[in-house]
């Protein structure tokens, strides 16, 4: 218990150097509903998406999550989707649900551009009981179980056809309206620059190429390198390099911050066309080496009116 309530301490001074806040996936490369709203509806089929995350598994009071999302079209234009998601990390923990909504536009016979917005509301907690502290009565730190439910927003573009894709999206749109709440870290916007493209290697071999940039307000950018191949349409197989940028990096920040290094290896199967399950092993290659991290998502295509065998891109992205 004692180890808990320190480590829940390190995660809180941690937050406060401006950490980046958002809970970390590893499988969006396979549904990007996670990271940008306007994804929502474009694989134009009834998507339901579960991820089970645990890192650096060992350590207490490391993070876990827990996130389910189902989106699709509402009309031929129009998409629609939710994502539920609970994240917990020492003493603190944050359950949040978000509505998101979608506009296709036919930019010309091959690519489409999605406008997305998302609303929603977050519930955060910190259990004081979890924590202690030098000095005794310190008003900083609660005593008990508290609680705080603010609003936010998210936006995003994603541009697409059935091999290509790039998408935009802002995270904590309302991060500067809800501040200096009491025992709490401010939010800070989340920005996510993410692109990818499928190419045939052989009749029944696939690679597909992607990355993701990802940046806070005051704390290090993060690039993530994927590269995955897709055989007989069924089994995907891959990694992920993610690294630490000097690109938009706060120079007051530690060597420790700025280096936050992993190898993922992650693979997918789609055991019919309907059911699909995926998991990724994380590897941290500084600090935390010793720590591995495991994620496990399930998905489901719900049957509609297209039939799923129409649907090109449905596997790739």
């Amino acid at each position: 218990m004692k180890r808990i309530r320190y480590i829940s301490i390190l995660f809180l001074i941690a937050a406060s150097s401006y950490a980046q806040q958002n809970s970390q996936y590893n499988q969006y490369i396979f549904n990007e509903l996670v990271i940008n709203p306007a994804y929502a509806g474009t694989k134009e089929i009834i998507n339901a998406n579960a991820i089970i995350s645990k890192q650096w598994a060992g350590l207490d009071g490391s993070p876990t999550t827990q996130s389910i999302g189902i989106e699709g079209p509402f009309t031929n234009k129009v998409g629609l989707g939710i994502h539920v998601v609970n994240d917990k990390i020492g003493a603190q923990s944050q359950q949040s649900i978000f509505g998101s909504y979608s506009y296709k536009l036919q930019v010309n016979a091959k690519y489409k551009l999605a406008l997305g917005l998302a609303v929603g509301a977050s519930n955060f907690s910190i259990d004081g009981t979890k924590l202690t502290t030098t000095t005794q009565d310190d008003p900083a730190v609660p005593k008990t179980l508290e609680n705080k439910i603010l609003l936010d927003a998210k936006t995003g573009l994603f541009f697409y056809s059935d091999r290509f894709y790039a998408g935009f999206s802002v995270a904590d749109l309302l991060a500067n309206v809800f501040k200096n709440q009491p025992y709490y870290v401010d939010q800070v916007r989340h920005y996510y620059l993410t692109s990818g493209y499928v190419f045939d290697v052989l009749p029944k071999l696939k690679f597909k190429p992607s990355f993701l940039f990802k940046h806070a307000y005051k704390s290090p950018s993060n690039i993530d390198l994927n590269a995955f191949f897709l055989y007989n349409q069924k089994f995907w197989l891959g990694c992920t390099y993610r690294f630490g940028s000097m690109f938009l990096v706060n120079e007051s920040l530690t060597n420790s911050l700025k280096k936050r290094d992993a190898l993922v290896i992650m693979t997918e199967y789609n055991v019919n066309d309907k059911f699909r399950i995926g998991y990724a092993y994380t590897i941290t290659t500084s600090v935390l080496k010793n720590y591995m991290s495991h994620e496990l998502s399930l998905g489901y295509f719900i049957p509609g009116k297209t039939p799923i065998k129409k649907m090109n891109n449905i596997r790739y992205f």
